[in-house]
């Protein structure tokens, strides 16, 4: 485990009292006089209980209204993820499936990873885990590292691309990705998984379940997992620890569960990339943390240029079966995070860190190197609600939600070579955001015919975005004034759609309009940014047949104001957005599959889109230019996975996948030499699973990554007209082996 040293002895208290189990159940209503509206909704739910009659003991199934919605979509099992699973981040896993590029800034897989979908960055992706929103409510994005080792808790995960179906969350832009937790073990086990591959990676992860107890009503399940990584490029380690316990208690038609899993990580900083005569030279540099002589010339590293945060999540949730139609379920949440980066920073203004100039005899002093820390305190709650089930020719769902954020910012210079005030700890800025969420839904499916469905979904969100800096605090501004920002959002999003059933599949058509409303950093960086407005048509058909299946979809996504990639990141790696005026991106999406034999089969799947920015115009220090029509930055035009499956023996399963993704540019004007090249990996998993005397299960398994060694660049930047590039590892390998008792 990481040691707590990361976070600031003043604070240290509260992870022994968030792992308190009373406190994970009693947290919950501890709350402030405004939220007492979450439970106000929550105990409406309960309340449903004392209204139906008892059933006998089942397993409880949600109708839920999304997983026959006339959408594009793919789920992925758990089987399929933990074939992959030794160590890498979901961005990984999910590399090779439909219209998705992932991204790794240690080059590896391990560390800070993303993905995008239809060239849509993961901020414009809504990710939900038992329908609790999991992206960070200011900047909009999911961060894995904050859960690593997920996958190997999920029973499931769904991509819908384009639109979706409603959810709670930021508004979905590109995509969203529905993930779903195990529910614990019937039967006890002891579960450990070993593994260890390039740039000295390891993971251990131990799990255990009791199985059902007290008079087989309740099941507890747990795991723990440590990941340790060097990484590909230079420093860029890291160190996780994650930790999962899942409480539930069955009995008739009602469910009550208890729920808590998170992480802690430390890795090094790489987030600088490397200009092209550095590619040739040394393709693993990593400019993070270097300290310069006068000449340019590198003396040494800081050593603790590091990111440090943890972040821990609990749920309390309550289903029940109102009757053989309907089901309710209700989940209450709360996310703690907190968090800095350190930074070595040479030669810096003193007064852009609310320092004075020194003066030493006739000399002036305005200059230091010194060590800062930017620091992230947060906290997120809510509660989340929903009702499904049939009436006559009609399935329906129904959902409410309510969440906060609170999120306080402060840096702090922690050492500096001339230090004015002599304070060690100095803070120079401090503000607050709080973000309040209420937002609701109702779907429905209409059996028009037998073969024939109507779909409709309407979703409401209103949001209050508010912003300042907190009295007595410092501006974050270097010249002075004041975040001071108060937005208020209200939108309506209406989705439409209708399918037919031919053999053995369906023909679909689906309309839907979404919008969202701006980030915190797309609000410092412009506070007129307006909110972004998508109208979304999908044209597909689907169907599975005993060998062979497929999946044809025709999307068009037109935006009005979309926030694209500038191509620019900001001084802690993030990337800067802008709007674009009018846009697009239309394309076809094609999958299908292949059942040889029983020992062989073959699958693929392609992307080819074309992604526009209309008329668009670049302000400049001296006026507007116009470029046209452009290519939007970050959107490959093609993207295409072929995956070969052979199994020669009963236990041995052998795959062989292969991905190639166009050229893509790294900034909306479509410079020359702005560019990522287009490239081509390949991949082999190897997996045996022999029986074992009494062992419930055993598992072997062996990943070779990019087996021809090619050298690519999946991501970058473009600043001062010069193309910055993150390198991605040439051949490496992960091993491992999965016993279960």
């Amino acid at each position: 485990m990481l040691s707590r040293e990361i976070l600031d002895k003043d604070y240290s208290y509260l992870k022994s009292y968030f792992f308190s189990p009373i406190t994970i159940s009693l947290g919950f209503f501890i709350m402030k006089k405004r939220d007492w509206f979450y439970l106000v909704i929550a105990l409406f739910n309960l309340s449903l209980k004392a209204q139906i009659k008892k059933d006998s003991l089942f397993e409880l199934q949600e109708i839920i209204v999304s997983g026959n919605a006339p959408i594009s979509k793919e789920r992925i099992t758990a089987r399929q993820l933990e074939s992959k699973n030794l160590g890498q981040d979901i961005p990984y896993l999910l590399k090779n499936n439909l219209s998705v590029v992932s991204t790794s800034d240690a080059g590896a897989g391990i560390g800070y990873t993303s993905l995008r979908i239809r060239g849509s960055d993961q901020t414009r992706i809504n990710v939900t885990l038992n329908g609790v929103p999991i992206n960070n409510a200011e900047s909009q994005g999911p961060f894995w590292i904050n859960m690593p080792d997920i996958a190997s808790s999920l029973s499931n995960l769904t991509i819908q691309r384009g639109v979706g179906t409603s959810t709670e969350g930021t508004g979905s832009f590109g995509a969203s990705i529905n993930a779903k937790i195990q529910t614990p073990s019937n039967t006890p086990y002891f579960q450990t998984a070993q593994s260890i591959g390039s740039f000295k990676t390891h993971k251990h992860t131990l799990g255990l379940g009791t199985g059902k107890f007290f008079n087989e009503t309740l099941k507890i399940d747990a795991k723990i997992s440590f990941i340790k990584s060097d990484g590909y490029i230079d420093r860029a380690f890291s160190d996780l620890f994650s930790y999962y316990v899942h409480g539930l208690y069955e009995k008739n038609n009602t469910s009550i569960g208890i729920m808590t899993f998170g992480g802690q990580e430390k890795t090094y900083q790489s987030w600088n990339g490397i200009n092209d005569e550095m590619m040739k030279k040394r393709r693993t540099f990593n400019s993070c943390g270097a300290i310069y002589e006068k000449d340019g010339n590198i003396i040494r590293y800081y050593n603790n240029e590091t990111d440090n945060y943890y972040q821990d999540h609990y749920h309390l949730y309550f289903k029940h079966k109102i009757s053989n139609s309907w089901v309710v379920n209700s989940t209450l949440f709360y996310t703690r995070g907190k968090g800095y980066y350190e930074e070595y920073k040479q030669n810096s203004k003193l007064s852009n860190y609310k320092l004075k100039d020194i003066i030493i005899g006739n000399e002036t002093i305005s200059r230091s190197d010194l060590i800062r820390r930017q620091w992230l305190d947060n906290n997120f709650y809510g509660i989340v609600n929903r009702a499904s089930g049939n009436i006559n020719k009609w399935k329906l769902e129904i959902g409410m939600g309510a969440n906060t954020y609170e999120g306080y910012h402060h840096g702090n210079v922690i050492w500096a070579e001339y230090f004015s005030n002599g304070l060690k700890d100095h803070e120079y800025y401090r503000n607050k955001a709080n973000k309040n969420e209420i937002s609701t839904f109702f779907k429905a499916i209409f059996n028009l015919t037998p073969y024939w469905e109507l779909f409709g979904d309407i979703q409401y969100r209103t949001i209050h975005y508010k912003g300042y800096d907190v009295p007595g605090g410092k501006s974050i501004f270097k010249n002075g004034g004041a975040i001071k920002f108060d937005k208020n959002y209200n939108f309506i999003n209406p989705k439409v759609g209708t399918s037919y059933k031919i053999e053995e599949g369906s023909i679909y058509l689906t309309y839907g309009l979404a919008q969202r409303e701006p980030s915190r950093n797309d609000i410092l960086e412009n506070n007129s940014v307006k909110a972004e407005l998508m109208h979304n048509i999908e044209l597909g058909v689907q169907q599975n047949f005993r060998q062979f299946s497929y999946s044809a979809n025709w999307y068009g996504m037109y935006y009005i104001n979309q926030l694209v990639l500038s191509g620019k990141i900001n001084d802690v790696g993030s990337f800067i957005r802008e709007n674009s005026g009018k846009s697009y991106r239309t394309g076809i999406e094609l999958s299908a599959s292949y059942q040889l034999s029983t020992k062989f089969s073959l699958s693929a799947n392609s992307t080819i889109s074309i992604n526009k920015n209309i008329n668009f115009k670049k302000e400049t220090d001296s006026d507007i230019k116009e470029l046209g029509n452009t290519t939007i930055a970050f959107s490959p035009n093609y993207i295409g996975n072929i995956t070969a499956e052979w199994k020669p023996l009963k236990n041995l399963n052998c795959k062989w996948m292969h991905q190639y993704v166009s050229s893509q540019y790294l900034t909306n004007e479509e410079p020359k030499n702005g560019k990522l090249n287009g490239y081509y990996i390949s991949d082999m998993v190897f997996e045996f699973s022999p029986s074992l005397f009494s062992i419930n299960s055993f598992n072997f398994k062996l990943a070779l990554n990019n087996i021809f060694n090619n050298q690519y660049e999946n991501n970058g930047y473009y600043y001062d007209n010069i193309p910055y590039y993150y390198p991605q590892a040439g051949f490496n390998f992960l091993t491992g082996i999965s016993i279960k008792f």
